[in-house]
């Protein structure tokens, strides 16, 4: 769990989009004293709790340009850990942590006026009135329900749990656990609820090893509008674990917060790639979404790395994302949105394709969709023969069959508009040697007219009249054979 160290690095991400959560490596922007332990928004402000310092956040978009110590709770007797407002009365609750070292939840209408001693209220009731320790909470955006992260003291083994608590207009419910789905034996901790979901973090729900991810669970059932659990069983919606970029393989990630205000969000992520132990990362956009991802190959099953992948929307670029090693891409899009795609690599077919990314199953914050795609090419450096453009007879115009034959060329060679090409055109009907090397010069022209404007002017094209030297153009085969040779 990565919750020490001596300096932790800001980063922050490049935006690609609206709507999509792209992480690329984190730019070292500001540095920050000690151990980073909440990040909070109050009113558009960005804080966290550094070396026990509350610290406001300078930001330039998503960017983190800047901190200085946050004085807008000095007048609190105690001392502020972490700060969120109900978003419905407007009081502030935040968390404070005793010489014991427990943390216990308070709260106040408001901070007076300057000098005026703040009247704070300590969390009673249930099970806040018996000393429960409360961490991180977060409320809906209706106000009604508040989730925290606690340890219960009695069982020392267990690590944290997330329980809940409701507001009847009046007072809040004795607070209830999240239950085994949501709380495993590991801990989970820095909840924080987004529309209808609840994010969080844990070490319990991978098998694999024990370091923190970031998870998100749906607290309404299918069906039912608004953010409160009132409605269904707590705890009973599927959990997902958020893809790459948002965690990483056996590295620590938590504490993700996003400001509603600015749609920037940040998390707190030790990755052992960066030589660091610990980064604040952030992203612009809804993080819920479609994460498209799949493999490029060639047509063996190859993989393509390298390929670069781009998505439209009309005539806007809206993303672009470029295949890794094992061919493999990922590409974060808005919900309920049509795209066109395009699969690029040099010396290849372009790849074109639409997709419409309707989110299927509302449980889940981010729906996963794989699209794998094949690119096909034509040789480079090798001949490629094409037959019979002309029909059987002395024909000076190009076949519906013939132009259907050459499409792909015109294709390609659109696709891929800084190769030259080489062409020969035999012909071989009557064996008149004279009469065939006329019928080709005209089919050439013909060739010449029809290619030219269909293709990029970088494109260097040279066709030869291959009748030339060659008995009756004997070398042919059939009526006519169109020999091309494509080179870099």
């Amino acid at each position: 769990m990565c919750l020490t160290g001596l300096m932790w690095l800001m980063g922050n991400v490049r935006v690609m989009a609206q709507g999509s959560a792209f992480v690329a490596t984190p730019q070292r922007t500001v540095f920050l004293p000690g151990e980073v332990r909440n990040i909070s928004f109050v009113d558009g402000k960005f804080r966290c709790l550094a070396s026990g310092v509350m610290l406001t956040l300078q930001r330039n978009g998503e960017q983190l340009t800047g901190f200085w110590p946050d004085t807008t709770y000095a007048r609190l007797e105690e001392n502020v850990e972490y700060v969120v407002r109900q978003p419905v009365t407007g009081n502030i609750f935040f968390t404070s942590r005793d010489k014991n070292g427990h943390s216990f939840l308070y709260h106040c209408s408001h901070f007076g006026k300057k000098g005026e001693k703040v009247k704070m209220v300590k969390m009673g009731g249930g099970l806040f009135s018996k000393g429960m320790v409360v961490e991180h909470p977060t409320f809906s955006s209706d106000g009604r329900i508040i989730i925290f992260s606690s340890k219960d003291e009695k069982h020392p083994r267990k690590g944290y749990d997330l329980w809940y608590s409701l507001f009847d207009g009046n007072e809040w419910s004795d607070p209830q656990n999240l239950g085994q789905r949501i709380n495993t034996l590991g801990h989970e901790i820095t909840p924080f609820i987004y529309g209808d979901y609840l994010l969080f973090s844990s070490n319990g729900h991978s098998e694999e090893d024990n370091h923190l991810s970031l998870y998100s669970t749906r607290l309404v059932s299918r069906g039912v509008n608004g953010d409160t659990i009132d409605k269904i069983h707590t705890g009973r919606c599927s959990i997902q674990r958020l893809p790459v970029p948002l965690n990483a393989d056996k590295d620590d990630d938590f504490g993700l917060a996003i400001d509603t205000v600015s749609s920037c969000g940040y998390w707190i992520s030790c990755r052992s790639t960066t030589g660091s132990d610990g980064l604040i990362y952030s992203f612009s956009g809804t993080i819920d979404g479609v994460l498209l991802w799949g493999r490029v190959t060639d047509k063996l099953g190859n993989a393509l790395p390298g390929v670069t992948v781009t998505t439209r929307q009309g005539k806007k670029n809206v993303c672009t994302a470029t295949t890794d090693q094992n061919g493999q891409y990922r590409i974060y899009l808005m919900c309920d949105q049509q795209y066109r795609l395009a699969f690029q690599l040099d010396n290849h077919f372009i790849a074109h394709d639409s997709i419409n990314t309707a989110k299927k199953d509302n449980e889940y914050l981010i729906t996963e969709t794989r699209h794998d795609v094949t690119l096909n090419r034509l040789p480079i450096g090798r001949r490629i023969f094409f037959e019979d453009l002309f029909g059987p007879d002395a024909d000076v115009e190009l076949s519906p069959r013939g132009i259907e034959i050459l499409t792909p060329l015109v294709q390609f060679l659109n696709d891929n508009p800084n190769l030259t090409v080489d062409m020969t055109l035999f012909n071989d009907l009557t064996g008149n040697r004279e009469f065939n090397m006329m019928l080709t010069d005209e089919r050439i022209r013909t060739l010449e007219n029809y290619l030219y404007p269909l293709l990029p002017p970088t494109v260097e094209i040279s066709i030869e009249n291959g009748c030339i030297g060659h008995d009756g153009c004997s070398n042919a085969s059939g009526a006519s054979r169109l020999t091309v040779l494509i080179n870099n």
